[in-house]
Parts: C-alpha cells; structure tokens; sequence
C-alpha cells in the first residue's frame, strides 16, 4: 500500500529532481518535460507554489514518485520501477484531491503503453488535444550553420534578463513572468548545467531570438524549453543556426539525446525541430474523465 504526504520543503524539490534524474539514467529515454531542466523552469519561471500544489508519493517510507496539481490537471511522475503502481495512484488523486462531478485532465505521452492502458481502464477518454514531441540523437546532427550577417550568439547574462522578460511571453503564448521570476530560475539547480542562448542584432544591440537547453549531465539528457524569436527577425536561419550552436555544444560535453515539446498545432515550430534533427516521439495527448 502507498501512503502520500503534502510537499514540505527543498529536501523535498531534491527528492523529486533525484526521482527524474533517476528514471532518466535508468531507462535511457524520457517523456518530454519529465526532465529536471523542465521542473526547474517551471518551478521558477511562473512563481513557486510547490507547497500548494504538489505531494510525495510513498513506498515503505521511500519516496518513489510525486503528484503535481494544475487546476483541473493533475501529473504524476514515478520511478520507472514502480509503474504497477499508477492505479492504485490514480484512485487516491481521484478520492483524495478532488470532489465528485468534477472533470480531470491528465496527460500521457502515446508510447507510455503501460500509462495509457491504465488510464483507459479508470474510464479515462482521450481527447484529440495533443503536444507533438521530438527526439534526437545528438550523434546524427549537422554541423553549425552560422548565423546571418549581422547577429552573433552569447549565453545569458544578468543585464539581459529585462529583455528576456519583456520577450518570454513569445515561447509560452502569452503566459508572462517577472525580473524576480526569471533571476530566481538562473539560480535554480539545473542552471548552472544549461545553456542559456540569445540571439544579438549587431546593429542595436537588441536580443532578437533566445533558447534556454537544459542539459543533465547524470543522464546525458537534455531538454529544450523555451525557443523563441520576435516575428520580424523570422525566416532568415536565425533559430535554426542559435538550435545547432547550442546542441553542438551538448554534444560536446557528452550529452547523448535531447527533447523538445510544442503544441499539436504550431507546424512551424515542428518543422524547425525536424530541420535540426529532431524526429517524432508520441504524442502527448490530453486524457479527461468527469468523477
């Protein structure tokens, strides 16, 4: 039997982060956004409500897994070792964490077999809302393109984050954060280990395109998130020059695979994922169910 408690303290985030670290290291592969660079950006990026929204999920006193509330959504991430256990979970979020009549929404990636055939048996339905997911194998990419006449790269640095806000909105589809936000997720844990690239106009001196890589050097995984490039400066090989720099570097330090995920819909965004290399992994569909 599981037993679940409500989310404490940082010891806590450090349970969850080994817990992704682990299952990235153990079964060599991961489901877009499961990925410690993920949780960090979303932790930090969007204001920090871990103690509200998240609960630690228990074996024999050993945490092996973590539920994370959105609203109506919920998520549930657990040590590869213990998938058998996604029922009994899924019953306790549905009792537990909300009330009769209410609608739930989960997501589950299309080659998570064993979580997709769970969520059926529940009397989960699968919608047709999904986020496509790309893959690639770090050893296959081309060379760096260089950029246009007129732009160069450089990592992040603390007098761009101003910029980096006023432009963050354009990777989340309007979803805004804060110069407190932003300076909090360059000091998270996995930070130190990304690649925070932005895109310079030579001629104002003006951020024009950003991509934050966050790279586990645990696993070998990496994870793409957020891409971005103002409108204007689109179509000239800015974003795919900046995502080839960026994985030529990963592939240098000896990171094997990276991730990326974006909406179902956004075709212009998948097709500069497949340009640099990137290959369909599953979809992430949207599952919902009405208690």
């Amino acid at each position: 039997m599981l037993n679940y408690r409500k989310y404490i303290n940082e010891n806590d985030y450090n349970i969850m982060r080994r817990i992704l670290q682990q299952n990235c290291k153990n079964t060599g592969h991961l489901y877009p956004q499961l990925h410690i660079g993920a949780l960090d950006f979303d932790r930090f990026s969007f204001g920090d409500v871990m103690c509200e929204t998240t609960w630690l999920v228990l074996k024999d006193k050993d945490e092996i897994g973590f539920i994370i509330l959105d609203e109506d959504e919920f998520y549930i991430k657990i040590l590869h070792d213990y998938v058998n256990c996604f029922s009994e979970i899924l019953s306790y979020i549905e009792s537990s964490l909300f009330k009769k009549g209410d609608t739930i929404t989960t997501e589950a990636n299309s080659k998570d077999i064993c979580y997709c055939k769970v969520l059926k048996q529940k009397g989960y339905t699968r919608t047709s809302s999904y986020r496509f997911n790309g893959f690639c194998d770090l050893s296959k990419i081309s060379t760096y393109i260089p950029l246009p006449s007129g732009f160069y790269i450089r990592e992040t640095d603390l007098k761009d984050i101003d910029r980096r806000v006023e432009l963050f909105g354009i990777a989340t589809g309007g979803i805004t954060t804060t110069y407190e936000y932003y300076r909090d997720m360059m000091n998270s844990p996995s930070y130190n280990n990304a690649m925070d690239l932005v895109v310079i106009d030579v001629e104002n001196e003006k951020i024009v395109a950003y991509c934050t890589m966050w790279d586990d050097p645990v696993s070998k995984i990496s994870v793409l998130e957020p891409v971005a490039c103002v409108e204007e400066y689109r179509h000239r090989g800015i974003m795919k020059s900046t995502l080839l720099y960026g994985m030529n570097k990963l592939k240098e330090r000896g990171t094997r695979y990276m991730y990326v995920s974006t909406g179902g819909g956004n075709t212009a965004s998948q097709a500069l994922y497949k340009s640099v290399g990137f290959n369909e992994y599953g979809k992430n569909y949207e599952w919902k169910k009405q208690l």
